[in-house]
């Protein structure tokens, strides 16, 4: 086998090392570019939902006083109070979520990290052996 043959060899496996690599590396950073967006976009939804919440005790307290309750006291204050309690629970699952996605995705993301390490030694090793398959054939 050619010096040639040997080269080409071992230049195939450092062209698929750097291939796996890179797609790998691409997938790393954009898990964790994803990761990162799930968690805003839990912690946009529950501020949405707390101004939502904000809106329905304003309608529910002007609806009371409307009607001639006294809003500090008795029915108007367990609605608000409900209304309080619903809100703050529907933020937190909203945060949660978007929490539980981000770390879902990092954990994705340390996977393809792993995965582009990996292919970087077993390219240097398929080099090597590459080049000794081809020296042993080399006459």
């Amino acid at each position: 086998m050619s010096w040639l043959a040997t080269g080409a060899a071992v230049a195939s496996a450092a062209l698929a090392a750097y291939s796996s690599y890179s797609q790998s590396k691409t997938a790393e950073w954009q898990a964790e570019a994803d990761a990162s967006a799930q968690a805003s976009r839990g912690r946009l939804e529950a501020e949405r939902i707390l101004k939502q919440k904000a809106k329905q005790q304003s309608i529910a307290r002007a609806a009371a006083a409307e009607s001639g309750l006294d809003v500090n006291e008795g029915t108007a204050i367990k609605i608000n109070d409900e209304i309080e309690r619903a809100g703050q629970y529907d933020a937190e699952i909203a945060r949660q979520t978007g929490f539980n996605a981000s770390q879902r995705l990092k954990a994705e993301a340390d996977q393809y990290g792993k995965n582009a390490n990996t292919a970087l030694a077993s390219g240097a090793l398929n080099m090597v052996s590459a080049g000794v398959s081809a020296k042993k054939g080399w006459k």
